[in-house]
């Protein structure tokens, strides 16, 4: 996305201090604009939110209690964020200063969301193979990123070329390596 138009987007705006696009499912980032005092990471940042949509969505959906229309609002002591799906491919995530008044956000917000929809393409996402997208997420939060690639080999057995090459990996060397995952992560599951 043009960073021009989030820029025209968001001028009228007080107290934004970012905008970020992420595109699902794969947690990438669309577009972003970002207040030129910020030091953030954009490609981190909308990953991470990505994710945090995405694992809010399912455990709504474990609750039974789901819709298309959920928002998310984090606060904390610095920042007001506001996570929103534009559409089955894109969220959207605002982030404010924290002593703005947080009626004023979700109306600035709402506006904002209807001059990103309008500008988003219509596409149908190419999925990524899922071993890929497990050892992508397996290096996001492993507590040791550095290592993990060895640990899923010297558990599943697989050879390392394999493992540095998800791509290939046959259906049921996925399953192996994502319950490997699941053990190093702690997790009953990835919800990816």
């Amino acid at each position: 996305m043009n960073s021009d138009f989030l820029k025209q987007a968001v001028e009228d705006v007080p107290s934004i201090k970012a905008v970020f696009i992420t595109a699902m499912p794969d947690c990438l980032l669309f577009g972003s604009w970002l207040r030129a005092d910020s030091s953030w990471s954009e490609d981190q940042v909308a990953t991470y939110f990505g994710d945090l949509f995405r694992a809010n969505r399912e455990g709504l959906k474990a609750l039974g209690s789901w819709s298309s229309e959920m928002q998310v609002t984090i606060e904390s002591p610095d920042n007001l964020v506001i996570l929103h799906e534009l559409s089955s491919d894109f969220v959207c995530a605002c982030v404010f200063e924290r002593s703005a008044a947080l009626g004023m956000v979700r109306l600035h917000t709402q506006r904002l969301l209807e001059r990103i929809r309008g500008s988003l393409p219509t596409f149908e996402a190419e999925e990524r193979p899922r071993g890929v997208r497990v050892l992508e997420f397996l290096n996001r939060y492993a507590p040791d990123p550095h290592a993990v690639l060895l640990r899923v080999s010297l558990r599943t057995k697989l050879p390392m070329e394999l493992i540095s090459s998800p791509e290939q990996l046959s259906p049921s060397q996925v399953s192996q390596v994502e319950e490997t995952a699941c053990g190093i992560l702690g997790l009953p599951s990835l919800n990816i």
